[in-house]
């Protein structure tokens, strides 16, 4: 009979079992994690999060909860499981249940290990009129009612630790144009394809909403404010340029105005502002013309 070792025994477990499982060293850096758990946050490699936190990585609106269980886990040894939880996953909010334990060596704690399972589905469905409610029709992606939630849990974190975060508003240029020239039902193509584009450049640690008409809100917790200027030229290059559908070739433009909630500490001068901006965009490119 041949032999089969622990290491490939191990391997193929950590294949098989259809969770995200991660282990962290005691300043709960990332020190591996299956193929499941890339797939799920699109890492191209293990790489991008060796030797990193999860607050390194951006990936929830309220980290603290998650830290804080960590900390019970490593400092004393305790195994958590099933906590809920969310994370930011490709512009998107998910929901999770994540199970962590104590990682010994030697009778010592060394980290941690952990795995996740992604429950969103099951929570639509307990939830599913109430999802609809919050999700635009036409591009699937969050609405002006999901926005309404969502920026009060950024304000929350604001409040209570000072994490600042910044709004973009993003309105077409001339979208008008588009529909008298080919039609509303080509506009709401356009608008999906935009849609898809912006959700991409968004990323793992931002959320977009479609906040009416051809208008758009991202917000973004920041970890930087270097990222401000990059962020604002990513989305920006994810609508500008060529587009071709259903034969037809034309470029959309757009315009983009940007506010940190500590510029205002209110969340309706908040948008206000980045409004403001965004249409002084807007008149430039007028001018322009």
């Amino acid at each position: 009979m041949e032999h089969i070792s622990e290491s490939d025994l191990l391997n193929n477990l950590m294949t098989l079992i259809p969770a995200g499982i991660f282990w962290k060293d005691t300043d709960r850096r990332f020190l591996g994690a299956n193929q499941m758990f890339l797939d799920y946050y699109n890492l191209k490699s293990v790489d991008e999060i060796i030797g990193k936190t999860d607050e390194d990585m951006g990936w929830h609106i309220d980290p603290v909860p998650f830290r804080n269980v960590e900390l019970r886990v490593i400092g004393n040894g305790e195994s958590i499981l099933n906590v809920p939880g969310q994370c930011i996953v490709q512009g998107r909010v998910r929901n999770i249940k994540a199970s962590k334990c104590p990682l010994f060596s030697d009778g010592k704690i060394v980290g941690l290990i952990g795995y996740f399972l992604d429950v969103t589905d099951a929570v639509q469905e307990q939830t599913r009129l109430s999802a609809l409610s919050q999700t635009d029709e036409l591009t699937g992606v969050l609405n002006r009612r999901a926005y309404t939630e969502i920026v009060l849990q950024y304000e929350e974190q604001y409040k209570q630790n000072h994490t600042d975060f910044v709004l973009y508003m993003i309105d077409l240029d001339d979208f008008k144009a588009v529909n008298d020239n080919y039609g509303h039902e080509y506009g709401n193509l356009v608008l999906q394809s935009i849609c898809k584009s912006l959700t991409v450049a968004a990323s793992d640690n931002c959320v977009l909403f479609r906040y009416g008409g051809d208008e758009f809100v991202v917000l973004h917790q920041l970890q930087s404010e270097d990222e401000i200027e990059l962020l604002q030229k990513r989305f920006i290059r994810a609508i500008d340029g060529p587009r071709n559908l259903d034969g037809a070739k034309f470029s959309v433009k757009a315009s983009i105005g940007h506010a940190l909630y500590s510029e205002t500490t209110s969340i309706l001068s908040l948008i206000e502002l980045a409004d403001k901006r965004m249409y002084e965009m807007k008149k430039q490119h007028k001018a322009s013309r």
